[in-house]
């Protein structure tokens, strides 16, 4: 607050200025009446100038009146009272709109300096204001964006206080009219008006400015009333008043076309009583935020669809093209530091120098792999035409042999399925597509607000929304982005028309452009110095000026061919490692059929090689639905030989420290996998016989808990038998592998495939194909032959199958019997003569050969049953007798 020190000398309350000035009025009227009263001049348009005065001393101590002489040929005394008031300025400060505005952060460095301006050029200068006006001091109001400017007078009696008051006033406004006051921060004008009653100055921080009004009133005021009231501080917009409540004030709502207008009427009218009537006015409080959300949850149909299109807009403009960048450069390795030739270098200069790098184990360079190798690197050099499919069993090394052949190539995108397929949840799917794909940001969180606003609005409107977005929406929208990130990457991003000739003959023409121009950079020429075309080419008699200007088209011609190169190694390559590794699952149906979909687009707009890494022989089914009438490249992983396994071991220890590995290599096999592991474990300080027996007894344990399912706690039901599996296991321990159909026509299989596909999908067998048909059985892991024979020899366990096998087949055999005993009952059943003899085929004795051949064949059948039958019995008695021994020898 600032005020002047004429102010603070004048009176102790601002606020009680009326009073003050009915006191001084009474006091003035007590005077006696021979006193003569100097009558002032009249105030005019143009200001009069008074007579000098000078004040009287008085021995009176009240404040409210002073005595002032007038100067004059006839000396004259007169009595006047000092009297106070107070001005509104609107448009002083900007209006405050609430506690987030920061602008009076900006501006309050000039504040001072705005008060200055108020003195100087808003406020009239004092000796052109009647009745000894002064300013006695200045009030800035920082939420109503204006200030009170506070003021002293005296008027002579030829005056009332009212028409002293409206006078200043008027002054005041022709003032302001007069010069064209604009503040910057608005470009509107400064507008004054004399404050008729008594402000409330309050700074509570949650009322704030409002064009609606509150007035409460005692008395008789009509709409009519408060229209001449309030019209002068603005237009109005509507006069409401309220229902009356008993035993409290009458109360109507004023709303004005502008904010400011509302200002000035609360700043000058609050507190004011006119004609009998006193007015208290206030901001009518607004709760916006809860009429926003009425208005929202009252309108489901219009604001929910305008939601999701601002939301779709919004995410499309800013959130899309992020998402974009971040694939593309995850494709691009564009943050990866091992593509920066520079930083490897410094790597491995300072880094590298002080630690050990560790040699990951790979299986590059098995002789076995090579064809193999070199055929997937020939389809890569050709257009993106169709799938290229990786088979074979779990750690054979598909993953390691692929990567080896594409880790020359610029683009590529591996998606791991098993982390996919292993999610517990949507979002958790969701989410580890994103990261290995680069999708950010994904705003996963979103997904579960849209599911639970659906539902609310659902549930009090009856009609779904429509914002909840489902699992194959999601992941239908990352694939959908990903296709554009690898497009913008794709060489042949605009060659769709184009047919995989076409696209070849590019391809061969860019790989020999390179080749040709590697070997000139090679020779040391220029390329500038060979241009590709003769037309370009500079003779030795040409001048500098037309060899310059040919090297400039040659450049210019160079730069157009290479846009329309095709280089293999710059088209994208995506992995789909382990792809159906679960064929059951919450979402696999769906991760696969869209995953096939998807690499199908690809493949047919030629923008991509699509690659498949799978364990399951059964993944070639949707992706011939996805990509129909296409021939696909298969390349089927094997297990390494024992040469090939005694060389990938050898690798990686000393053979003069382990001279003889060839037992233990023989015994776990050529499966990349238990290989890593003998070799982990012989680095750490294990013997190869130790390794082994410990690799092996892991191996048996995983048997025994897959196969025979001991562990039945938690409810899983298996697709086999463990009498299938055990007559499948003692033949694989008894050859090399299996005949597939000696097996399936197995009493215990009963001519059934299905079994053997749901022990290849566990990993337990592999079966070969030969000519497109199953043609043998081999263990899942090579090791696994090797646990197979430890299991064969517990002699506990092996007795117990065996009973449980042969108690099998005997009452399957008894089943047998009982239908040849029936059908022979039924024979001899039939209506015969006295004679003994079969009538009407017959007249002598014995059956028609027709019959005896049934009976002869039926009789057999039961020789066979039985024998098979007795058989069973004696394996059932030794088995138990083996229990037994096993029992006494515990």
């Amino acid at each position: 607050m600032y005020r002047v020190a004429a102010l603070s000398r004048a009176s102790p309350a601002l606020c009680g200025h009326g009073a003050l000035a009915r006191v001084s009025a009474a006091r003035l009227a007590r005077l006696p009446q021979t006193t003569p009263r100097v009558s002032l001049s009249t105030v005019s348009a143009k200001p009069v100038p008074m007579l000098p005065t000078k004040k009287v001393p008085s021995n009176s101590q009240t404040f409210s009146r002073r005595r002032y002489t007038t100067e004059t040929p006839i000396a004259m005394e007169e009595e006047m009272p000092l009297q106070y008031g107070m001005l509104y300025f609107d448009n002083a400060y900007p209006l405050k709109m609430g506690w987030w505005d920061i602008r009076y952060s900006l501006l309050k460095p000039g504040w001072k300096q705005l008060e200055r301006k108020a003195k100087e050029e808003l406020v009239p200068p004092e000796n052109a204001m009647p009745f000894h006006f002064k300013i006695g001091g200045i009030e800035p109001r920082l939420k109503d964006g204006g200030m009170f400017v506070h003021f002293s007078y005296v008027h002579p009696s030829s005056y009332t206080t009212r028409e002293a008051l409206k006078e200043i006033e008027s002054r005041c406004e022709q003032h302001l009219i007069s010069h064209g006051h604009y503040m910057w921060f608005n470009f509107q004008k400064v507008r004054a008006f004399l404050v008729k009653g008594a402000p409330f100055l309050e700074d509570m921080a949650s009322r704030y400015p409002n064009n609606r009004i509150r007035i409460e009133y005692t008395g008789d005021l009509n709409v009519e009333g408060l229209y001449t009231m309030f019209r002068k501080y603005g237009k109005i917009m509507d006069i409401t008043p309220l229902p009356i409540v008993k035993d409290m004030p009458k109360q109507a709502i004023v709303q004005y076309s502008f904010m400011r207008a509302a200002t000035s009427a609360k700043s000058c009218l609050h507190g004011a009583e006119i004609n009998g009537v006193r007015l208290n006015v206030t901001y009518e409080r607004t709760l916006q935020g809860n009429a926003i959300w009425s208005w929202l949850t009252n309108h489901p149909r219009i604001s929910v669809p305008l939601g999701g299109m601002a939301l779709a807009g919004v995410s499309f403009m800013v959130f899309d093209p992020m998402r974009v960048f971040s694939m593309h450069a995850k494709i691009t390795q564009l943050f990866n530091l091992d593509e920066y030739a520079v930083l490897r270098w410094l790597r491995k200069e300072t880094v590298g120098r002080l630690t050990r790098s560790q040699d990951p184990l790979q299986v590059n360079g098995w002789r076995e792999r090579e064809h193999d190798e070199e055929k997937l690197r020939n389809w890569l050099n050709v257009p993106p035409e169709s799938f290229a499919i990786v088979h074979g069993p779990r750690g054979a090394g598909k993953t390691e042999m692929v990567e080896f052949v594409i880790k020359e190539k610029k683009h590529k995108v591996v998606i791991r399925c098993e982390e996919l397929a292993n999610a517990r949840s949507e979002s958790e799917l969701l989410t580890n597509l994103a990261k290995q794909v680069g999708y950010i940001p994904l705003f996963q969180f979103m997904s579960t607000i849209n599911n639970m606003m659906d539902v609310a609005i659902t549930a009090t409107t009856g009609q779904k929304a429509g914002l909840s977005a489902t699992f194959e929406g999601q992941l239908k929208k990352i694939l959908d982005t990903l296709t554009i990130a690898i497009q913008q990457t794709s060489p042949t991003k605009d060659m769709s028309t184009f047919s995989p000739e076409a696209i070849m003959k590019k391809i061969e023409a860019t790989v020999e452009e390179k080749a040709r121009r590697a070997t000139l950079a090679k020779s040391g020429l220029g390329l500038s110095n060979c241009p590709t075309d003769a037309s370009f080419a500079s003779s030795s008699t040409q001048s500098l000026d037309l060899s310059r200007k040919g090297a400039t088209e040659a450049k210019k011609r160079r730069e157009a061919e290479e846009r329309q190169w095709v280089d293999p190694d710059e088209i994208p390559v995506i992995i789909i490692d382990g792809y159906m590794s679960r064929e059951k699952g919450p979402h696999a149906k769906e991760l696969w059929t869209y995953l096939a979909d998807w690499a199908a687009v690809l493949v047919e707009n030629h923008i991509a090689h699509v690659v498949f890494l799978s364990n399951n022989v059964s993944a070639s089914k949707p992706l011939s639905k996805a990509l129909p009438n296409m021939t696909f490249e298969t390349i089927v992983l094997a297990d390494a030989t024992l040469e090939s396994a005694l060389e990938f071991v050898y690798k990686y220890l000393d053979r003069d420290e382990y001279p003889d590995l060839i037992t233990s290599v023989q015994t776990i096999g050529g499966r990349l996998t238990d290989l890593e592991l003998f070799v982990q474990k012989v680095k750490s300080g294990m013997g190869p016989e130790e390794a082994v027996h410990d690799i092996l007894s892991r191996a048996v344990i995983e048997v025994r808990k897959n196969a025979f399912d001991f562990d039945s706690t938690d409810g899983r039901s298996l697709n086999w038998t463990a009498i299938q599996f055990w007559t499948v296991m003692k033949q694989l321990v008894a050859g090399e592998s299996a005949n597939f159909d000696e097996l399936k026509i197995h009493p215990v299989f009963k001519n059934d495939e299905s079994s053997f596909a749901a022990l290849e999908q566990a990993e337990l067998i592999t079966i070969v194909h030969k000519h497109g048909r199953p043609y043998g059985v081999r263990p899942g892991k090579p090791i696994y032959r090797s646990a197979f024979q430890q299991i064969l020899n517990d002699i506990g366990f092996a007795a117990v199958m065996e009973l449980e096998a042969a108690t099998h087949l005997e009452k399957e055999e008894m089943v047998k019997i009982g239908k040849w005993e029936s059908e022979l009952k039924d024979l001899a059943n039939l209506p015969y003569r006295q004679s003994g003899s079969w009538w009407p085929y017959s007249s002598g004795g014995g059956l028609p050969k027709e019959v005896d051949a049934r009976v002869q064949w039926l009789m057999k059948k039961l020789a066979e049953s039985h024998a098979k039958v007795e058989k069973y019995e004696s394996e059932i008695a030794g088995a138990k007798k083996a229990i037994a021994n096993l029992g006494l020898a515990a």
